[in-house]
């Protein structure tokens, strides 16, 4: 496999179902990186939370935060943001004012989405109250977040796969929810951590999930570069 980048989700794929990141696929990234192939972090996470995590992991593959809405690339010092945040807020007062829901925390540091906590809402009552804005609505599973339609993980991929000059060919990604299906479907090489409703998408549905399935997946990787 001639790779040159991995795009890896965090929440659900790089952590247990309680957050806590798995460190064994931290060791594995890092060796990645020591191989020379730069590790992008993809989440829907803030961008801030995001940069913390690059951090002490120890990755050179840029940022994709907020489900696609940031790009940071602090290496080529490009900071881009995604979507129209304007039609989202307007669409999460409404929504407000329909039920009763709850931003999830930090929410004020959010530039581009709105992610609200998944308790007395389902993501289906959501779509439906919020059918006449321009937006999109997407379950994470850690929560439900309302962002503009066309800003993917998958389009920001590609947006630093031009950055950076490199072939979507040689980027594997690796993630686990429906947030990103359009990564994985752009990506050279896709692995989905415990999803069979990925399958469609991905080369390779790991056989565990949340943290331990990353690393089957990095595993995995590591085998085909050697």
């Amino acid at each position: 496999m001639r790779l040159k980048a991995v795009a890896i989700d965090i929440d659900g794929t790089l952590t247990d179902e309680k957050r806590r990141i798995n460190l064994e696929a931290v060791a594995l990234l890092r060796e990645l990186e020591r191989r020379g192939v730069a590790v992008i972090l993809a989440t829907g996470n803030i961008l801030c939370v995001t940069e913390a995590v690059q951090t002490f992991i120890g990755t050179t593959g840029a940022i994709i935060a907020e489900n696609g809405g940031v790009v940071k690339d602090s290496v080529l010092g490009v900071e881009r943001y995604l979507g129209d945040v304007v039609e989202v807020r307007r669409a999460f007062n409404y929504l407000v004012a329909k039920r009763e829901v709850r931003p999830v925390p930090y929410s004020e540091l959010r530039k581009t989405e709105v992610a609200i906590i998944r308790e007395g809402v389902t993501v289906e009552e959501v779509r439906t109250l919020l059918r006449d804005f321009n937006v999109e609505v997407v379950d994470t599973k850690f929560a439900i977040h309302i962002k503009s339609p066309g800003v993917s993980k998958g389009r920001a991929l590609e947006e630093l796969a031009e950055l950076r000059d490199l072939d979507m060919k040689k980027i594997v990604a690796i993630g686990d929810s429906e947030n990103d299906r359009d990564m994985l479907a752009k990506a050279g090489y896709a692995i989905a951590v415990g999803e069979p409703s990925l399958s469609d998408v991905a080369n390779l549905v790991t056989k565990q999930r949340f943290g331990r399935g990353a690393v089957e997946a990095l595993h995995h990787v590591l085998e085909q570069i050697r």
